[in-house]
């Protein structure tokens, strides 16, 4: 085990190597939609052409995607570009933990405590892949890189560049990440004068780097960001809800429940103005309940091991007096964060684990800062604190079996939500198959309700369509401005409505249907109860039974009752 007393190799090919691990062992998964979305517009299976910028996310990176994509099609060119920021964060955060820890493990210790935290606190960031996790870790991973080599110039160059490349993923989670590890970036440094430096450069950055956003930012854009902030207080804080007060407001609350987004006829600021009311004693009073029930439970039992490690780090350090006021401190700062996020807004996990990372580093700095603070005998006699004997075999033997029953239950837990993943990804990657290769030839693909098969995929696999149009009607992306020039080329037409009925006529030509219409229930109800509101005589019926591996929600074939194209 020589190879371990280096430690380039323990902060750079260990984390790489079990990152590598990871993925090709158990897998790496999707956690959400957007992320295949977003390799769907760069690659531009959803536009007419790769698109080279998106309002939202990934700043700058977009150009280079789209290029990317333009060249080679068939590379997954963004989960290999978010991979790639993923493993410098793992790198990053792995050469904090070493330096941190060296002086108190040899190497062989140490390393195997760097493989259990990459076990019980990191593969997950591998194995449920989200773009979200790469920018708040890789903004954490930066500061704490820096701050721990204060005074350093290329450290604090290395990681204000890391701050910045997870800024141009997502500005506000980078800016959450930042946030979340001041105060182990100020332990870390050692003072605020050291720290001073680093924190001032990050902050700096980051202001001029919004305020540059924001300057450069066309109106589309600015009305694009504020109509997705608007969806998200109603669909994923559950701030606001529905009041329609008219048939009109009724058609448009309906479209923005089913995520439908692209018709702004019937979805626009008059509608959130007239048909949505946020009711404080119902928020507070019930939702804010609600929500934290969930998320508290879900945290329990998705990272129990973390929970642990930190009850017992408190008790620790509760032991010795020298640090108690500015760690308790700290501990209410993260267990009000983790509650407003939770309650007010949401904690999906990909944002729960990475901010549970940053409170355990920060508490296994105080504990050890404490411990020096003991053996120099800087807060014992006048704090009145007496060292404690060492611990007795028993006590010790029964620690290591709780660390090993714990170690065994979260690998288990982990390799059940590895089968699960696993075989979702299968059931999502037959469907999309299906869908790509449906035995009819078609021209044009409309889907609507279709987005969870977008959840569970590989990252580093290309998902395509053949390079035929696909006019995607739900999630975000439904309101993206590439979508109106979409509309136009496919149909002449920018209005949705009529843009899908003009489309709904081709399937009247030929001896081939050029349409494929892929919905779910819901979303073809609303589409025959739009067309009707409109004047338009189009009815949506199923072909066939829902889709293999779509029963939950019912995706399937339909076609257009096709007898009279005409307004009534």
């Amino acid at each position: 085990m020589n190879w371990l007393s280096s430690s380039r190799l323990r902060t750079m090919l260990l984390p790489l190597l079990l990152s590598a691990a990871t993925v090709l062992g158990l897998g790496s998964y999707t956690e959400t939609s957007d992320d295949q979305t977003l390799a769907w517009l760069f690659s531009g299976v959803l536009a007419l052409k790769p698109v080279p910028s998106v309002p939202l996310y990934l700043h700058g990176y977009g150009h280079l995607l789209a290029a990317a994509y333009a060249a080679v099609p068939a590379g997954p060119w963004l989960g290999l570009l978010l991979g790639t920021l993923l493993a410098g964060a793992t790198a990053m955060f792995f050469a904090v933990l070493d330096q941190l820890l060296r002086p108190h493990l040899r190497p062989g210790p140490l390393a195997l405590v760097l493989m259990l935290f990459f076990w019980l606190a990191w593969l997950e960031h591998w194995l449920w892949f989200s773009h979200g996790r790469v920018a708040l870790l890789l903004a954490g991973a930066g500061m704490l890189f820096a701050a721990q080599r204060a005074g350093r110039r290329r450290a604090l160059l290395l990681g204000l560049l890391a701050l910045g490349a997870a800024w141009l993923v997502r500005p506000g989670l980078a800016v959450l990440g930042a946030t979340a590890v001041v105060p182990a970036a100020l332990l870390l440094a050692g003072s605020w004068k050291r720290a001073g430096p680093v924190l001032g450069s990050a902050a700096l950055g980051l202001a001029l780097a919004t305020g540059i956003l924001h300057w450069q930012q066309t109106p589309v854009e600015a009305a694009t960001q504020q109509r997705d902030a608007t969806f998200s207080r109603i669909l994923d804080f559950d701030q606001f809800h529905p009041q329609p007060r008219t048939p009109v407001d009724s058609l448009g609350t309906a479209a923005v429940g089913l995520w439908l987004f692209g018709d702004s006829t019937v979805v626009n600021e008059g509608l959130f103005r007239r048909a949505y009311r946020f009711d404080a004693a119902q928020f507070f009073g019930r939702e804010v309940p609600a929500k934290l029930r969930l998320r508290l439970g879900l945290l329990g039992r998705d990272y129990f091991p973390l929970l642990l490690a930190l009850v017992v780090i408190s008790g620790q350090v509760r032991r010795r007096r020298g640090r108690i006021a500015g760690f308790w401190l700290v501990q209410a700062a993260f267990v009000g964060g983790l509650i407003l996020l939770a309650g007010l807004l949401k904690l999906p996990p990909r944002l729960a684990l990475a901010l549970l990372d940053f409170w355990l580093l920060t508490n296994v700095i105080f504990w050890l800062k404490a411990r020096e603070n003991d053996e120099t005998g800087e807060g014992s006699a006048e704090n009145g604190y007496r060292a404690r004997g060492t611990i007795s075999p028993l006590a010790r033997g029964v620690g290591v079996a709780a660390v090993l029953a714990v170690i065994g239950l979260y690998g288990a837990k982990t390799w059940h939500r590895h089968q699960v993943l696993s075989q979702e990804q299968q059931r999502h990657e037959k469907t999309l198959d299906d869908i790509a290769y449906h035995r009819d030839a078609r021209r044009v693909r409309i889907l609507a309700g279709t987005n969870d098969l977008l959840k569970s995929l590989s990252p580093f696999r290309s998902y395509n369509f053949m390079r035929q149009p696909v006019l995607l009607l739900t999630g975000w992306s439904s309101h993206d401005a590439s979508q109106v020039a979409l509309r136009r080329a496919l149909s002449g037409t920018t209005d949705q409505t009529e843009c899908l009925r003009r489309l709904a006529q081709l399937e009247t030509y030929g001896s081939e249907a050029e349409v494929l219409w892929v919905l779910t229930p819901e979303t073809a109800r609303w589409l025959s109860r739009r067309f009707r509101s409109g004047g338009v005589r189009l009815h949506l019926v199923p072909t066939a039974p829902p889709l293999p591996g779509t029963l939950t929600s019912g995706v399937r074939v339909y076609r257009t009752d096709n007898r009279d194209f005409g307004t009534i």
